[in-house]
Order: structure tokens, then C-alpha cells, then sequence
């Protein structure tokens, strides 16, 4: 079975899992990265996370549980001190960032939820029209996805401080 899932699956994922692969693997390494390109992957993943939801559920209750995910994420997140481990460098307009395996582990996360939900649509299962299961995926997509909606709020924060007024 899990050969022919794999047989039938479009080339298209497979080269987004590798360019997952290779961003997760560049986000655990410590580096310079500018102001904009840091804001980049984080969006990259919540569109792709709330394109999950619309694409399996609709514009439905799915959206309701994923905005829901987003923002206890959102408070919660911004309580954790890890998330700090980021430096502004004003001079080059760029922050200096702590290697973590967490954004590759994220991204993984995502992108397996994403495909065992299709799988299931593509399957037609049963289970993709009950409302507990699109409740749970959705709340789940936006749990995971308010992880990054917290480290962009954090990046802004912190280039904010530094911001200075005359």
C-alpha cells in the first residue's frame, strides 16, 4: 500500500520535501540573515499550512480551528525564551540567529500532516468529512504554524528595540 501511495504521488511533493529538507537544514545551522529573508520561511509555512486547511476542509470550520491554533500558539509562544536566541545587528541590517533543529522538525511535521491528510482525500476515507477530525488537523496545522507566527512577531520585536528615535 505504501508503495502504490507513493507511485501515484505527484513529482511536485517530492521536490517541496527536499527543498523542506534542505530550509530545515539551513535553520539548524547559526547564521547572519538579513531582515527580509528572515521573514521569508516563516510565511512560506504559514501559507502553506492555512493552504492546507482550505485545500482538505474548505473555507469552513477548518479555518475557525486553525486561527484558533494560531493564536493560543501566539500566547503561549511569546513566553518562551528560546525564541530569543536572536541577535539585531543594525549595522547590516540583519539579525544573527542560534542553529535549531525545531524549524526543520516543524517543517517535517507540516508537510506529513499535509500529505497524510491528502492521502486520506485522495483515498476518500471517511474520516476527512467528520468534524472532529477536520477540527483536530485544523487546530493542528495552526498550532504548528503559530510556532513561526511567533518568531516573526519576536524578529520584529527585537529590531524594534534597536529602532532608534530621534
Amino acid at each position: 500500500m505504501v508503495l502504490a501511495i507513493l507511485a501515484h504521488t505527484p513529482v511536485w511533493v517530492f521536490l517541496l520535501f527536499g527543498v523542506l529538507l534542505i530550509l530545515g537544514w539551513m535553520q539548524s545551522r547559526d547564521r547572519k540573515v538579513s531582515y527580509v529573508r528572515a521573514f521569508i520561511l516563516p510565511c512560506m509555512m504559514i501559507i502553506f499550512s492555512i493552504y492546507g486547511v482550505a485545500s482538505a476542509f474548505g473555507m469552513s470550520l477548518g479555518i475557525v480551528a486553525w486561527s484558533v491554533g494560531m493564536m493560543v500558539m501566539m500566547a503561549l509562544g511569546i513566553r518562551i525564551r528560546a525564541f530569543y536566541n536572536v541577535v539585531f545587528m543594525a549595522e547590516y541590517n540583519a539579525f544573527a540567529i542560534k542553529g535549531s533543529w525545531l524549524w526543520l522538525t516543524l517543517m517535517m511535521v507540516i508537510f506529513w500532516l499535509k500529505f497524510a491528510v491528502g492521502v486520506a482525500l485522495a483515498r476518500e476515507l471517511a474520516i476527512v468529512t467528520e468534524p472532529w477530525f477536520i477540527l483536530s488537523v485544523s487546530l493542528c496545522f495552526g498550532l504548528l504554524s503559530g510556532i513561526f507566527l511567533v518568531r516573526m512577531v519576536i524578529l520584529w520585536k527585537i529590531k524594534s528595540l534597536h529602532v532608534k528615535t530621534i
